[in-house]
């Protein structure tokens, strides 16, 4: 009788989230600035709390992949980690920029992450813990760790959420519960959903023994996440606004290249009344690039400015402004020379594409 009835406990307690059974509270101090975030370790973090390092977990947000958050530990910074304060619910794919991606030089003198785990959290706090730079919450494991695996390649790399939705939503209406029973003093309580990024292996670099992550990023849907290996760009269009930019793709599926809100952002353009349009001077015949123009003014006004910016469409990336300077050229359309595709430019010269995705590619400029 005994025997059977160790044996039906075991049953159940295989039946129950081990997460909801032996998972501990955690206190930890979330950091506000430019994200919601708390990291084990960062190189030349500043001493003076106000001050963002060069390499601050904050890079991890800004959509810059030439900026990166670095670990601080002697070593390749194996178990480091970073968590990261969501939104009430969680999206269903993961995006990672590896490496530090602002040449090819150094995403390969710098180590890069190979095996990493990732698992979700509840996080809990309230009005009586927020600070000046954050505030402290209590967060409990919800789901994970699970483990994947990212290539040795620059690029945004893409992950769909191992994790079953609906049981985190279970759990985590069990937690507040818990939470709120042993914190009834407490006012304001607010929730949110926690993601731990922990490295687990490296590629490792040339030069430096540092590891490196170039951003991480959520999409609720496919069409946020990126081209699929071998999807090809079948048209390029732009909203009747000009307000954002779509690619259709030989998978029949339409994905936004940009939205104007997000690069006005991006370029500062952020007074009242202040916008951004996009308008289509040129593709490819290959569909693999676009010159695309950009108009920046004023609702009241006034002159606008007219920028012309070379995309490459199978990376769903624009060409950085710095590799273009480094060419010396303007975009302006596309000629074919001898079975070879040309950029043309307002310099009345003509640069060759092969070379400059090249060079895009190594970062070499």
């Amino acid at each position: 009788m005994k025997i059977f009835l160790n044996l039906a406990l075991s049953l159940i307690l295989l039946m129950i989230p081990a997460g909801s059974i032996f998972a501990q509270w955690e206190t930890v101090f979330f950091t506000e600035a430019g994200g919601t975030y708390a990291v084990s370790s960062e190189l030349e973090k500043p001493g003076n709390p106000m001050d963002i390092g060069p390499y601050s977990p904050v890079n991890l947000f800004d959509n810059d992949p030439e900026t990166s958050w670095v670990e601080g530990e002697d070593g390749p910074g194996i178990g480091s980690y970073v968590l990261i304060g969501m939104d009430n619910s969680l999206q269903q794919f993961l995006l990672l920029d590896n490496g530090y991606q602002k040449s090819r030089s150094l995403f390969l003198k710098n180590n890069r992450v190979k095996d990493f785990r990732i698992s979700v959290y509840a996080g809990y706090t309230s009005d009586l813990r927020s600070g000046q730079f954050g505030f402290e919450a209590d967060i409990l494991l919800l789901a994970g760790p699970e483990l994947l695996t990212l290539n040795d390649e620059m690029g945004r790399q893409r992950f769909e959420m191992p994790f079953d939705h609906g049981e985190i939503e279970t759990l985590r209406e069990s937690a507040f519960a818990r939470y709120k029973k042993e914190h009834p003093e407490e006012s304001g309580i607010r929730d949110f959903l926690v993601l731990k990024f922990e490295i687990i292996s490296v590629y490792e670099g040339s030069r430096w023994d540092d590891t490196c992550i170039a951003g991480i990023s959520f999409a609720d849907s496919e069409t946020a996440a990126g081209l699929h290996p071998g999807e090809q760009v079948k048209n390029l269009r732009i909203s009747q606004d000009g307000r954002k930019i779509f690619i259709d793709t030989s998978e029949d599926r339409t994905l936004l290249l940009a939205d104007a809100q997000i690069t006005a952002r991006e370029r500062g353009y952020t007074a009242d009344g202040e916008f951004l349009t996009f308008s289509l001077m040129d593709i490819s015949p290959d569909k693999m690039w676009a010159v695309i123009s950009e108009q920046h003014g004023f609702t009241d006004g006034g002159r606008i400015k007219e920028t012309c910016r070379l995309w490459s469409l199978q990376r769903m990336k624009e060409v950085p402004a710095a590799l273009m300077k480094a060419y010396a050229a303007t975009p302006m359309a596309f000629t074919i020379i001898g079975e070879r595709l040309f950029l043309e430019t307002f310099e009345e010269k003509t640069v060759l594409l092969e070379d400059l995705d090249l060079d895009m590619e190594s970062g070499n400029w």
